[in-house]
């Protein structure tokens, strides 16, 4: 899974964000997305992901979106 964030100057800085994201298990890199997620291919495995996902980004004031491609 890839996620690609939107900053905003009245959110949570850069550094901020990619705690958040290192404490789900998500690998700040570079290029094209800004965050990725080795994610199995279990439905509800996914579906955890997601909420967990959205709740930890909850109130940082930042948008994103998801991509996932298979392995």
């Amino acid at each position: 899974m890839y996620v690609r964030v939107m900053f905003s100057s009245e959110g949570a800085s850069p550094i901020t964000l990619i705690h958040a994201m290192a404490d789900l298990g998500f690998t700040p890199v570079m290029g094209e997305y800004d965050f990725f997620y080795e994610i199995e291919e279990q439905a509800k495995n996914y579906r955890e992901t997601l909420k967990k996902l959205h709740q930890q980004l909850k109130g940082l004031n930042v948008m994103y979106t998801l991509t996932t491609k298979p392995g």
